[in-house]
């Protein structure tokens, strides 16, 4: 590879860092400790399963960089057993949002049965 291209290569590399820490900002500049309690359940997982991924990915990078062959490493293991929990968490939140749905007719009858009551 020519010293262009490595350049180039370098450069496009910096360029997506920025990136990444620009749109990881919010979440760098608090401890996860501070972070976790303001979030609902399924985005606490969605969090933590994103940061699992994150540092198992970084870590299949090294390996691959150091000329290990990562698909010959427990690593390999361990992404896809995050991938089948994000695939949970996935299939959670559909469910959730199916399940959220309120029944206006049922609601109105415990209403007017609990104002009834009380008179």
């Amino acid at each position: 590879m020519s010293d262009k291209k490595v350049s180039k290569h370098v450069d496009q590399l910096a360029v997506a860092v920025d990136q990444i820490q620009t749109a990881l900002g919010p979440i760098l500049s608090q401890p996860l400790n501070e972070i976790l309690p303001k979030l609902t359940p399924i985005q606490r997982c969605e969090l933590e399963a994103l940061v699992v991924y994150s540092i198992d990915t970084l870590f299949w990078i090294y390996l691959k960089v150091n000329g290990v062959p990562p698909k010959e490493h427990p690593i390999m293991k361990e992404l896809q057993r995050v991938q089948r929990y994000i695939e949970k968490i996935n299939k959670a939140k559909a469910q959730d949002l199916r399940t959220t749905k309120v029944d206006a007719e049922a609601a109105g009858r415990f209403i007017r049965n609990a104002v009834e009551s009380s008179k």
